[in-house]
C-alpha cells in the first residue's frame, strides 16, 4: 500500500504536467501562430546592392588576377587599389582586371555611382607603393560598349576616347612598363 501511495504521489504532477503541455501546444496551434511551411533559415542580403557587410564577401569572389590591396564602400562610392608585385604582370591581366571591377560595379551592383580603381606597384623589398594607373568613372557617364572595346584589347595602348570616359591617369611608370608605343 505504501508503494502504491508513493507512485500515485509521483504520478499526479506527472500528469499534470503532460495534460499543460497539450493544452499549450493546442492553443498554440489553434492560435494559428504554428504554419506548416517552409522558411529560409536566412535571408542572404540583396546581392544586386554593395553594402559594408557585403564588401569583403563580393569582392572576393571576383575572378581577379591581381590581389586587392585596400577596398573602401562610402555611399555610393567604390574604391580599390590593386597591388601589382614583382611578378611578371601584363598589359592584358591589367585590362581584364580593369573590365572585371567595371562590370562589377556598374553591371553587376546596382548602387555603386563612383568607381575610385588605382592599380599599384609594390616594391617587395621596401614595401614603397607607386601609382601605375588610376580610373575614376561614373555611373552616368560610363559606356557598355567601351567595357566591350576594353575586353578585346591585347596589349595597345588605351585610345582617347577610354581615356576620356574612364578618367584614366597614365603615370610615367605605367607608360614606361606597359605602353606599347
Amino acid at each position: 500500500m505504501r508503494r502504491f501511495k508513493s507512485l500515485w504521489g509521483l504520478g499526479i504532477p506527472a500528469a499534470a504536467t503532460v495534460i499543460l503541455m497539450a493544452l499549450i501546444s493546442s492553443l498554440y496551434y489553434n492560435n494559428g501562430s504554428l504554419r506548416k511551411s517552409s522558411v529560409a533559415a536566412f535571408n542572404p542580403a540583396d546581392e544586386t546592392v554593395l553594402s559594408d557587410s557585403s564588401l569583403v564577401d563580393d569582392l572576393s569572389g571576383l575572378p581577379l588576377k591581381l590581389h586587392i590591396s585596400q577596398a573602401d564602400w562610402d555611399d555610393g562610392t567604390l574604391s580599390v587599389d590593386l597591388k601589382v608585385t614583382e611578378e611578371p604582370v601584363t598589359v592584358q591581366t591589367v585590362y581584364k582586371d580593369l573590365a572585371e571591377m567595371l562590370t562589377f560595379s556598374f553591371v553587376d551592383k546596382a548602387n555603386v555611382d563612383q568607381l575610385y580603381l588605382r592599380f599599384m606597384a609594390v616594391d617587395q623589398w621596401t614595401g614603397a607603393r607607386y601609382l601605375l594607373l588610376a580610373a575614376n568613372v561614373s555611373r552616368g557617364e560610363w559606356d557598355p560598349g567601351l567595357l566591350e572595346e576594353l575586353r578585346g584589347m591585347k596589349d595597345e595602348p588605351f585610345p582617347e576616347r577610354m581615356v576620356q570616359a574612364y578618367r584614366l591617369t597614365q603615370t610615367n611608370l605605367w607608360l614606361k612598363q606597359f605602353s606599347r608605343e
